[in-house]
């Protein structure tokens, strides 16, 4: 993604994250870590433009390049997760819980 200069938007909270490992598996093996339901979910998030891919300017493309920016940021995490961060993912395979803030109590 970063070398050509995009990046993920609202990547899914309950979907691994390209390069986060499985709890099950030694190494991951990428998309191949997810299950088939999960690859559907994945599908249909990019069919309903839920998760987004966008470009960035080129200018921002070294900070992409230089894991300085995420590649894919996840959304926030619901308000009965025990996460106060969403998920972001970094050129460099590094992913952090410092992304969006958690949804507050709508009531």
């Amino acid at each position: 993604l970063a070398h050509h200069g995009y990046i993920l938007e609202n990547y899914l909270e309950n979907i691994l994250m390209p390069g986060e490992r499985c709890a099950t598996l030694v190494k991951s093996k990428g998309i191949h870590d997810l299950s088939i339901h999960e690859w559907s979910i994945l599908a249909d998030a990019l069919k309903n433009n839920a998760l987004t891919i966008k470009t960035v300017a080129m200018d921002a493309l070294e900070n992409l390049m230089a894991s300085c920016v995420p590649i894919i940021i996840g959304e926030a995490p619901s308000t009965d997760s025990h996460h106060t961060h969403g998920r972001q993912g970094f050129a460099d395979g590094q992913i952090d819980r410092l992304g969006l803030s958690h949804l507050g109590n709508t009531s």
